[in-house]
């Protein structure tokens, strides 16, 4: 009788051990302790999905067809319907490795976008010149302060 009291206790304790090892693994294996989504205006979010994956998109979804700023984002603001954004651009770790998709910073290359939520465009690839232009003629402060977005 003793024999089937510790087997019936192992196997209750291995029930009862599932949960808590299910609990521990959803915060080993589940969206990193930094990956966040905030709300910018025109029902977008700003979403940090790992380190180098930070872009701005609808909330409720979207499709080859919405407005979008593409990774990597690395300030953001708001003005009415508009997003204002500077984006690192991100390179290809391994060029000559067509399997090796992974992208990576690529300090050389920064550049601005303006989404317009309301009209659902996107002006992008923008240097600092065509930036402050652009600003101007949409009747955008052109002195909007573009914020880093873990301050954002």
């Amino acid at each position: 009788m003793n024999k089937y009291i510790k087997i019936a206790m192992f196997f209750c304790g291995l029930a009862l051990s599932l949960p808590v090892i299910w609990f521990f693994n959803s915060f080993a294996f589940g969206p990193g302790v930094q990956d966040f989504s905030k709300n910018l205006t025109g029902g977008y979010k700003l979403y940090r999905n790992s380190a180098h994956e930070i872009f701005v998109a609808p909330s409720d979804g979207w499709n080859s067809e919405t407005a979008v700023i593409r990774s990597k984002v690395i300030k953001v603001n708001v003005y009415d319907d508009f997003i204002v954004a500077e984006r690192q651009g991100l390179k290809r770790r391994n060029p000559n490795d067509s399997s090796d998709t992974y992208e990576v910073p690529d300090e050389n290359i920064k550049d601005f976008w303006i989404l317009n939520t309301g009209k659902n465009y996107v002006l992008g690839n923008l240097n600092k010149t065509d930036f402050k232009m652009k600003l101007d003629s949409l009747h955008i402060p052109v002195t909007i302060e573009l914020v880093d977005i873990y301050k954002y």
